[in-house]
């Protein structure tokens, strides 16, 4: 497998797995935080295992793991989420979380997955999703459920409709899958959260940005980002300006 093939892979078996192991816990009335510590190790030991297996000699960097900074002097490195969206993935029929498995080389995306296995999608840079190039009328905006002041602020502005989930990877897919315009989240990110929605909303045609407009490097020695704003071509000037006049 090409490191395409295997981020897509590994992802969508990291979902399919966690769908299994939320089914089987559910049925025996496990509390809803011990499932949602369980997932996250569980996906995360899946993970690491499937890339020892298959890229030995690359780094890692997980929510779930230890932070070996060593990983800022590797040219390649994994960076996943196992379980974007925990506090969601608990609750049976919750389809708010996502598996997010991306490959970094010299601070740059290569390949990237998002899985959101409750909702049957998969995006993924080996087959990229078709751009949908039909803005709504009106737009709808996507952001996170707190925090969201910048992104109502946008939506009044351009006369857009404003919704809220969890999951930076379901948030990304509905702008990707044609089900929202504009997917804006303001602070409290990290690049786990960030990289493979990124990935996967270029590779499929969309602008990907950090909030002030700048492009993302990962694989820093502090791993976070300074928001995340995925958007169509055609409304990314306008929302950048938004964002950033005071």
């Amino acid at each position: 497998m090409n490191d395409h093939e295997l981020a897509s892979y590994i992802a969508e078996k990291a979902g399919l797995e966690l769908l299994k192991l939320r089914d089987a816990a559910i049925a025996t009335g496990i509390n809803s935080w011990v499932l949602r510590d369980k997932g996250d190790i569980f996906a995360h030991n899946l993970i690491m295992d499937e890339l020892g297996a298959h890229r030995p000699d690359d780094a890692v960097l997980s929510e779930e793991g230890v932070d070996d900074r060593s990983r800022t002097r590797a040219s390649r490195v994994w960076i996943v989420d196992p379980l974007d969206g925990s506090q969601d993935y608990p609750y049976r029929g919750s389809e708010e979380w996502a598996v997010h498995i991306a490959l970094v080389e010299d601070g740059q995306i290569v390949a990237g997955a998002v899985a959101c296995p409750s909702m049957d999608r998969l995006y993924s840079t080996a087959t990229p999703f078709p751009k949908q190039r039909n803005i709504s009328n009106p737009m709808l905006v996507v952001t996170n459920r707190w925090n969201s002041y910048q992104a109502a602020h946008v939506a009044e502005v351009m006369g857009a409709r404003l919704a809220s989930c969890g999951s930076a990877g379901v948030k990304a897919s509905l702008v990707v899958g044609g089900e929202a315009d504009v997917y804006i989240h303001n602070s409290g990110l990290y690049e786990w959260d960030v990289c493979a929605p990124v990935a996967v909303a270029r590779a499929a045609g969309f602008v990907a940005c950090q909030l002030d407009g700048t492009d993302f490097i990962f694989n820093k020695e502090a791993p976070v980002a300074r928001g995340l704003v995925i958007s169509h071509s055609e409304l990314i000037n306008d929302v950048l300006n938004i964002l950033n006049t005071k």
